[in-house]
């Protein structure tokens, strides 16, 4: 009988999981990060437990599957792996919270000898607790907060958290506590029946539709750590030869140290364009197949792709990190190019961003997406753009435009800004340095946030901003002309807005829009709100 999908919880106690890991029973797959929470993040953990307070759900994955790969370690901390059971219990969501109680609580740190790397991380787990605190924030102490000396000379006032399922070790240090400080016999009381009786919820997914449960790991949120599908595939191309997330991480380190803007890409993108490189199907799900294709060579030609991508962003768009992207698609598009023509028609490909990006080719749904990829390809082999999406190619004026700084049509107006502050300064091309941004001048803070009240300033010049002490260059700089300059000088600043808008539209048409959709054989089909 094939497993079903379901979700029955039930509650265990922290011992009862923290011995399942222990003993193998537990595993971790290859889809979860290693430990990355913080000491505070540690800390109020514990304090939560400690003071009886819900930490959150674990979720687990029972499948008769057996080409998942687990790790050896959670943490610096060794784990069985080579049991075997009729079915197999994956942790899903969790991991940071399980590592945390894991390393603090009940590792037997006597039955494995640690490299010195191994050592520092077993101490940074190593938790103490101050049994005269005087209020639970201060409770718990790492060991590198802890004065060594004071520590030595107060050995009883100092609990180690480790002691907590350990009867006999915990009996011998509550021996040393002196008579009469029964106020520190009854803290030390307290932490350990507060850990021992706190219990988990644990809800189980049973089913070996491995499809099905990647789109679940792919939405679980687990307290900020976004669990992805690079983490399930990691565990299912994982060899002694291939560690995917690590692949990934040594070639960022190699091909983007000189755009450190882009070092931050993240792995889901990569993993986009591996689907690309490997044939795949943009938003196909079927991780088991692609592992079987992936390798570092693909990896490294992703990473040399992006790096293609990071440069071609700032030599021709003016574009310094992918945020600075209308779509996240567009670059998906042009490191695909790279990787299928190592010399892709630069001319060409910026053509292509412009229009993409006015023409909301990215905006609507999964499907479009698709199809503008597409047709990049065949624009770059023909020199002609298709346009297969069902919608028109119609560009939005900025008319009374309310500025979102995360929309794609405010994205293409500050890339417009910044060419426009170049021309007017007659630069040669954008000074990235000056860290100029979108800001709107304490003069027209009043008003409401539509495009002619914004202007390319740095923390300075928002400070001491006045349109009167700019040069004739300058106010050309910032799309002012001097019929504008009249409307602001007496006091209406709607028009002033207005005159401006008109003025920006009007420069994207002519100097951005115009040109790519001509030299694509585009004028024809798209139009102008």
């Amino acid at each position: 009988m094939s497993f079903k999908f379901t979700m029955e919880p039930r509650v265990s106690y922290l011992s009862e999981l923290l011995k399942e890991i222990y003993e193998g029973f537990l595993k971790i797959p290859r889809f979860q990060r290693d430990l990355v929470w913080k000491p505070q993040q540690q800390r109020d953990l514990l304090c939560s437990i400690f003071e009886g307070l819900p930490i959150g759900a674990l979720l687990v994955w029972n499948t008769r599957l057996t080409n998942i790969t687990v790790y050896d370690r959670i943490g610096p901390f060794p784990v069985r792996k080579d049991v075997v059971t009729s079915t197999n219990l994956y942790l899903m969501d969790g991991l940071q919270r399980l590592s945390t109680l894991y390393g603090t609580l009940i590792y037997p740190v006597d039955e494995v000898e640690f490299s010195q790397r191994e050592v520092a991380k077993v101490k940074d787990l190593s938790v103490y607790c101050d049994l005269t605190a005087e209020d639970v924030e201060n409770l718990f102490l790492f060991e590198s907060e802890l004065d060594s000396s004071l520590k030595l000379r107060s050995k009883y006032i100092y609990m180690p958290l480790s002691l907590v399922f350990k009867s006999k070790e915990l009996l011998r240090f509550q021996r040393t506590i002196p008579t009469g400080r029964d106020d520190l016999l009854d803290r030390s009381d307290a932490i350990v029946t507060a850990f021992k009786n706190y219990k988990i919820p644990v809800i189980p997914l049973e089913s070996d539709d491995q499809a099905l449960v990647t789109k679940s790991f792919e939405r679980i949120n687990s307290r900020g750590t976004v669990m992805t599908e690079a983490h399930m595939l990691n565990a299912l191309s994982y060899s002694d030869e291939f560690d995917l997330l690590s692949s990934i991480e040594r070639n960022r380190e190699i091909f983007l140290e000189g755009v450190s803007r882009w070092r931050g890409i993240d792995s889901e993108f990569v993993l986009m364009l591996l689907k690309l490189k490997l044939g795949f199907e943009l938003y196909s799900k079927d991780t088991d197949k692609l592992a079987k294709n992936i390798d570092n060579n693909a990896v490294s030609d992703v990473f040399r792709a992006i790096y293609k991508l990071a440069t071609f962003a700032e030599s021709h768009l003016s574009i310094e990190a992918p945020g600075e992207f209308p779509y996240r698609l567009q670059m998906l598009g042009i490191a695909s190019a790279f990787m299928d023509r190592p010399r892709a028609n630069s001319i060409r490909l910026k053509a292509w961003f412009y229009i993409t990006t006015y023409a909301n080719s990215f905006g609507t749904t999964a499907r479009n997406s698709q199809r503008a990829l597409s047709d990049l390809k065949g624009y770059l082999d023909s020199g002609f753009l298709a346009w297969t999406l069902n919608h028109k190619p119609a560009v939005q004026s900025l008319k009374g435009l309310q500025v979102n700084s995360n929309a794609a049509r405010t994205k293409a107006l500050v890339l417009a800004l910044r060419k426009q502050y170049a021309r007017g300064l007659d630069l040669l091309e954008f000074d990235f340095h000056k860290k100029l941004t979108p800001m709107v001048p304490k003069q027209f803070k009043s008003r409401n946030r539509r495009a002619g009240f914004y202007f390319l300033l740095n923390s300075d010049d928002y400070r001491t901003f006045e349109l009167g002490d700019l040069s004739k260059d300058e106010l050309a700089a910032h799309f002012i002309s001097a019929r504008a300059k009249k409307y602001y000088d007496s006091g209406n600043y709607s028009a002033f807005a207005s005159e401006r808008e008109q003025l920006m539209f009007e420069y994207e048409k002519d100097a951005l829009i115009i040109p790519s959709a001509t030299r694509a054989k585009f004028h024809d089909i798209i139009t102008f709100d």
